[in-house]
């Protein structure tokens, strides 16, 4: 497509996704952005879930997007990290969608130190932090191994030293080899592999050694590998590290339980030498014997005081003085227990004698007597009072009879009351003409009113009342 210009001259007319394709091609085709070497500091490192690596590699003046693919990254030693300056070895490329070109990296180096020790640091601070250096997990190793294991290549000049210097040593002792490769990108599985058979066998083994003659770095790295650390703190049995020579350090020799300087040093540790093991027999003998003859020298001092003791010398003289003490515990006995026997049997004897004086048929006969007699006295003394109470309540019946006021009104006599009252009526001038009044007879009580007033007084007292 193409559109005319003022000056006559057709120009082309891109779509975006022509413009950045265009851009792409001149990008790709261009030899020094093809295959370039580019140094900055790492920054907004994202290690994506898809194994992905993206980030922006950046200088003072300038920066620029950078993505790592997880085919490409996987073979990093090291893990890149914010900050970090690296060099990277990639090509220049336009990401469609964003149009926006960035570097596609195929291989990352730390700048100015080495992939492999950066590698080394971290993994050492790692496990360090893990508790996997730490002086508590060291175990001792057995002072006299009879089956020792090795884990190291089966064709090297470390398994014939191991062999010659423990044959030299400690000859009672039985070698195991697992072989492994000890360099190379699969000698780590290698080396995990050994441990875990010399692990599994049925006849286990005492103390393993693992280790590999001198070599670079990267010859020696397969010590470094995770895998292989946490294989050796994992050994069920003590491990020793023998890598390399005395200035090579690995990450193996920090997690074992003991390190070696050399192959031949470890096989030094693990065996005893035959010398000192006769050199510790004679002293063991000879502290052996030392100790039987202070023992025998020191049983017949014994004997020989025991011989001069009195008891034994003269055994009847202290069997005298015993029984002598007995014969005072037995007087002491009799005088605390015969004596008061006799006494109470002797008071018991008094007593029988004394109850067979009394007599005690006749007291109970007399006693039997005596009771009926005050039986009797006593039910003619209750007879004469109840006899004596009722005549006495018979007079004083008699008595509140003649005092009974019916008594009187039954012989026609009669009480006036003011009527509703119980106020006894005595004179004629209590009652006028028309006042209620109550006359009590024997009876019973009638009301009754006055009429007139006829009173006939004979001597003083009225006698005659119309009512």
């Amino acid at each position: 497509m193409s559109t005319p210009m003022p000056n006559g001259v057709e120009a082309q007319v891109f779509t975006v996704t022509q413009l950045n394709r265009v851009i792409k091609e001149r990008l790709e085709s261009d030899p020094r952005l093809v295959q370039c070497h580019v140094s900055g500091e790492i920054s907004n490192f994202k290690h994506h879930s898809s194994g992905h690596m993206y980030f922006t590699l950046k200088d003072e003046q300038s920066r620029i997007r950078a993505v790592m693919f997880a085919g490409r990254n996987r073979r990093l030693r090291f893990r890149p990290e914010d900050g970090m300056r690296v060099v990277c070895i990639g090509a220049i490329g336009v990401f469609d969608r964003d149009g926006q070109y960035q570097l596609y990296i195929d291989d990352m180096q730390p700048d100015g130190v080495g992939a492999l020790y950066i590698r080394f640091e971290q993994l050492r601070n790692q496990l360090q932090a893990e508790g996997l250096f730490s002086p508590d997990r060291k175990r001792p190793l057995p002072p006299y191994p009879t089956r020792i294991g090795v884990v190291t290549s089966a064709t090297g000049a470390v398994i014939r030293d191991i062999y010659t210097t423990i044959e030299r040593r400690y000859p009672l002792s039985k070698i195991i080899l697992a072989p492994a490769a000890v360099q190379g990108t699969e000698a780590a599985k290698t080396l995990v592999r050994g441990l875990r058979r010399l692990w599994s066998l049925q006849e286990s083994v005492d103390v393993i050694i693992i280790g590999r003659g001198g070599g670079s770095l990267e010859e020696l790295w397969p010590f470094n590998e995770e895998m292989v650390a946490r294989a050796v703190a994992a050994s069920p049995v003590p491990v020793v590290s023998a890598v390399g020579h005395e200035t090579d350090v690995t990450i193996c020799d920090f997690v074992a339980d003991v390190r070696a300087a050399t192959p031949t040093a470890a096989a030094e540790l693990v065996a005893p030498h035959r010398q000192d093991i006769h050199y510790q027999l004679a002293q063991a003998v000879s502290r052996s014997y030392g100790a039987v003859t202070g023992k025998l020298k020191g049983h017949r001092q014994r004997l020989s005081d025991l011989r001069e003791r009195p008891v034994l010398r003269q055994p009847a003289r202290i069997i005298q003085v015993h029984r002598q003490s007995v014969d005072y515990m037995e007087s002491r006995v009799r005088d605390g227990l015969v004596r008061p026997m006799r006494q109470a049997t002797k008071q018991l004897a008094d007593s029988e004698r004394r109850l067979a004086r009394v007599d005690l048929h006749r007291r109970l006969v007399t006693l039997r007597y005596r009771t009926q007699t005050l039986a009797q006295q006593s039910a003619q003394l209750t007879k004469r009072q109840i006899e004596q109470g009722g005549a006495k309540l018979d007079r004083q019946i008699a008595m509140l009879e003649a005092m009974n006021p019916l008594r009187v009104l039954r012989r026609g006599y009669s009480v006036v009351y003011d009527e509703g009252q119980n106020r006894i009526i005595s004179s004629i001038k209590d009652l006028p003409p028309g006042k209620r009044i109550d006359v009590r007879v024997a009876d019973g009580t009638v009301t009754a009113q006055v009429t007139t007033e006829k009173g006939v007084y004979s001597g003083g007292e009225q006698t005659k009342l119309d009512i």
